[in-house]
């Protein structure tokens, strides 16, 4: 009797001594392996440069200037397009200057096509001849407040025996 108490003692000591074990100290049953870092996602300071640097001039070009105003861009590469935004338009109303461009290939490079001012815009829709925005675009009201409008923009194109089309067509919802 006293050896069978003995063993329930022992059994209920060592239950409760598991029992109060916070779980930092309960055994892991599999740790899930961690994925390899990438060079982006590695969090220590930077190295420290290697040697004096390289002096860069500004370069004069006219289309670097350009491409400096692109705030936006939709890489659309199944197609061979892309939408891009220019910062220009007033920032608080419409601001992005919005534009679809067709690879002509090396010789000609992009063609672009204009599509409107807007607020924001994302792509809703992309296939084979056509492209749809989702827009907002912001307009004054009647007692000179910004009204916000949600709509979507149709972009229709046709590509001519391998080659951007000269015209786009762009319709708006109401």
């Amino acid at each position: 009797m006293v050896v069978v108490m003995t063993r329930a003692i022992l059994i209920l000591t060592v239950m409760l001594g598991l029992a109060a074990c916070d779980d930092a100290e309960a055994p892991i049953s599999r740790p899930k392996p961690a994925p390899p870092p990438t060079p982006m996602s590695v969090a220590k300071a930077p190295a420290p440069p290697s040697g004096p640097g390289v002096v860069t001039p500004a370069l004069p070009s006219e289309e670097l200037q350009e491409a400096a105003s692109v705030s936006q861009l939709h890489a659309l590469p199944s197609l061979n397009a892309k939408i891009y935004s220019l910062s220009g338009g007033d920032p608080a109303v419409n601001g992005l200057v919005t534009y679809l461009a067709l690879f002509a290939g090396p010789a000609e490079g992009w063609r672009s096509y204009p599509l409107g001012d807007y607020a924001k815009w994302r792509v809703a829709e992309a296939k084979a001849g056509r492209i749809v925005l989702a827009v907002q675009q912001d307009t004054a009201g009647p007692d000179g407040n910004i009204v916000k409008r949600s709509r979507h923009v149709h972009v229709g194109f046709a590509w001519n025996d391998g080659a951007p089309p000269d015209v786009v067509t762009v319709n708006t919802t109401p």
